[in-house]
This record gives C-alpha cells, structure tokens and sequence, in this order.
C-alpha cells in the first residue's frame, strides 16, 4: 500500500510540476539589415536578420561581428579600430539618420536599416 500511494504521490508531482512549467521561446518580431563599413572599399551587408522582442543595436551587431567596448563605446568591430588621433570614430545610423541614443539604449525594430562606419565625431 505504502508503494502505491507513493508512485501516486510520484505521478501527480510530476504533472502538477510539468504543467506549472512556462516554456520560455523568443519570439522573433521582423528582421532587420545590419551594414558596416569598414573602409570605402571594406563593406559588410548582413540582410534578413531575425530580430527579438527588446534586441538592442549592439545585440545585433554582436551576433555577426566582434565588437570591443570601453565605458560602453565601441572602440573596435572586426578587429578596426576607431582612430582617435584623426577624430574617427565607429559611429551609426539608424534608417540613415544619426542615432540619438547608444548602442546599448537603441532598439531594433522590424525593417530597420542599421550602418555602423568610421566617421569623424563632432
């Protein structure tokens, strides 16, 4: 009796267990384009990206590129870094226009076109 009541006991925790259980899946939310210029003649173009529900521009960056940060700037994307002496530094657009936030503030919304590039900081 005692083997029965605890395969029961058994049996139930598992459902109750199972089923209180929340799979958690990212949604994907559209897809995005990711471009950088290294050079005038260096240009990467990642299309169709799946883009998460809250992916940040650099979540993005990072998952088709090598990206090194200081105090949260990017000082380096695949190995080319900023130029301080001459004032270039990775900068970048979002939808062509300058972007008004950091890397690690902007969001990443459906269609949006992302180009990162060595530009002078003014």
């Amino acid at each position: 009796m005692k083997k029965f009541v605890f395969s029961l006991f058994c049996i139930l925790s598992v459902i109750v267990l199972s089923s209180c259980h929340k799979a958690v899946k990212s949604e994907q939310h559209g897809t995005a384009t990711l471009i950088v210029k290294y050079d005038e003649a260096t240009v990467k173009t990642y299309q169709d990206i799946p883009i998460q529900a809250d992916e940040t521009v650099l979540e993005l960056l990072q998952s088709r590129t090598r990206v090194t940060l200081k105090s949260g700037i990017i000082t380096e994307i695949d190995g080319i870094t900023q130029i301080e002496s001459s004032n270039l530094y990775w900068l970048f657009k979002v939808n062509d226009k300058l972007a008004d936030k950091g890397v690690a503030e902007t969001k990443v919304k459906a269609g949006s076109k992302i180009e990162f590039y060595l530009g002078e900081f003014k």
